[in-house]
């Protein structure tokens, strides 16, 4: 098998994604959110991964036995060292392969922003920003299905709790 088939391969498994804002914001349920204040963890994709160089939010495929949630909290801990509890589920759509991706609304464990530490793993992520909603619908490196997710976020068609 040549690395691209196995590029191939891993982008086609079931995957997981979460939004989480940053501490100290919690989400409850019916809140009215201010989507241009309320500041999100994005990572920069590093050069090693699928769509180099692009933003987008933690996550990555499910592992056999796992479940999508456990999917969440084990990227965030892998990715950016966070360790995160999921709040609700929010929409089921598709990678550009067409494999399942579950999209999930998270908080940091970790409520205190000053003690939060965000560890950026190098394979995986090049850095992390905290970014508002309202300013990724812009960014041309923001990847589309992340776009089209945060598109329905902001319209009101998807509760974040």
């Amino acid at each position: 098998m040549t690395n691209g088939t196995r590029v191939l391969q891993r982008a086609a498994r079931t995957g997981a994604v979460a939004i989480m804002p940053r501490p100290p914001f919690r989400l409850s349920p019916n809140q009215l959110i201010d989507f241009s204040r309320m500041e999100t963890l994005v990572i920069r994709r590093s050069m090693n991964v699928v769509a180099p160089g692009a933003l987008c939010f933690p996550g990555g495929g499910v592992e056999e036995g796992e479940s999508p949630e456990e999917t969440v909290c084990r990227e965030f801990r892998e990715e950016v060292g966070i360790d995160v509890r999921v709040v609700r589920f929010l929409v089921k759509s598709a990678t550009p392969s067409g494999a399942p991706l579950y999209w999930y609304s998270a908080e940091s464990v970790e409520r205190d922003p000053n003690a939060l530490r965000v560890v950026v793993q190098q394979e995986e992520a090049a850095g992390y920003e905290w970014r508002s909603l309202v300013e990724l619908l812009d960014d041309p490196d923001f990847l589309p299905n992340n776009l089209a997710i945060v598109r329905r976020i902001v319209d009101g068609e998807i509760a974040l709790a």
